[in-house]
Parts: structure tokens; sequence; C-alpha cells
């Protein structure tokens, strides 16, 4: 269910100076990538962890140049593990190519609700990290995943210390998410 964003921050905030759009409302989700036939389809790269997430949302957005302009899908369907999708306002190749690498957004606001344990990654993103010890490690700075799992990176505390790199590997070494307390329960030590 959760939602992976890669490391698009210096992307989102160079839009966020340029544009009086507020993005912290809205999540990134997918990207246009290349063109796929003649008639203005395209691969459509998800980023969530379940690529059919995308098609249980009804609104998508994309920046333009000063605002957030909804887009409106005629159809978007898997293909061979791939995601294929067409725009309605687009019939041919050239006007699919105009909108490659563009970047589709959903509203926060509009995201399934998840269990009282589970978090989205920018949910995670600011929370405090305490140890079954009582250690307080620092603060998430970013969620990656490096290929082999999720990984929180944290800001240790100890500035001796660089940042600390925790597996997301839940009842395992992730014990517990609590998003009141803007905390996360972890089964880690700072010299792992």
């Amino acid at each position: 269910k959760k939602l992976q964003q890669k490391s698009l921050k210096k992307n989102l905030q160079m839009m966020r100076r340029n544009s009086s759009v507020d993005l912290s409302l809205f999540l990134l989700i997918a990207k246009i990538g290349k063109t796929r036939g003649l008639k203005g389809e395209f691969f459509l790269r998800s980023f969530a962890q379940n690529p059919e997430t995308l098609f249980s949302f009804k609104k998508f957005y994309a920046l333009s140049t000063s605002a957030m302009e909804e887009v409106h899908f005629e159809f978007m369907r898997e293909s061979n593990s791939n995601i294929v999708a067409k725009l309605k306002s687009i019939n041919d190749i050239d006007e699919a190519k105009a909108y490659g690498q563009k970047d589709i957004f959903v509203l926060k606001s509009e995201l399934p609700e998840l269990d009282e344990n589970e978090a989205y990654w920018f949910e995670l993103e600011g929370m405090q990290v305490t140890n079954l010890e009582g250690q307080h490690l620092g603060q998430v700075q970013e969620v990656n995943n490096f290929g082999a799992s999720d990984v929180l990176e944290v800001k240790s505390l100890n500035k001796k210390t660089k940042n600390i790199l925790i597996p997301f590997i839940k009842n395992r070494v992730i014990i517990s998410i609590d998003k009141s307390k803007n905390s996360i329960l972890v089964d880690w030590q700072e010299d792992y």
C-alpha cells in the first residue's frame, strides 16, 4: 500500500520555488515515459510499491508552468509487466512526446487509509527514531530503496556518526510506527 518515492526532492524543491502551487498537498505517484505506438500511447512509470495502485485513483495532476492541472487518462492498463496509458487529449506520437518525462501527482487527501502500524514514505520523513533501549537515534531524513529492501536514512544526533541506515523490515527491525507521536521504534543500534 505504501507509495514509494524516488529521490526527486531536488526537482520538487525547484518546482516549489518556481511555482505558486502548494506541492505539500500532492504526492508524486508516476512519471510519463517513452511513447508506445503512433496513437499517443506511452509507458507510465509507477512509484507505488504495487503498480496497480495507480488504477485505484480517479484524479491525476501534472504541474504546468504555474499551476497544477488535472490530466484525464483515456485508459491505463498493464501490458507485459509495464503500464501503458493514454491521455484523452493526445492522439498521436508527436503530442505524446511533448508530455514525455512529465511527473504525475495525486492529492494526498485521496490516498487510501492505512492500518494503525503503517505509514506512507512521505509520512516517515521527519519522524523521530528510538531503539528498544530508549536511545534516541535521530530523525528520518529520507526513505530509499537500493534494491534489496526499503531503508530509512536517519540523521544521527551524534556529530561523530554519519547518517544511520536502518533497513525497513517490519516486525524485525521496525517494531512500531506511531504517527500521533511522530516516532518509530526500532530494534537497531547506533553503531550497526
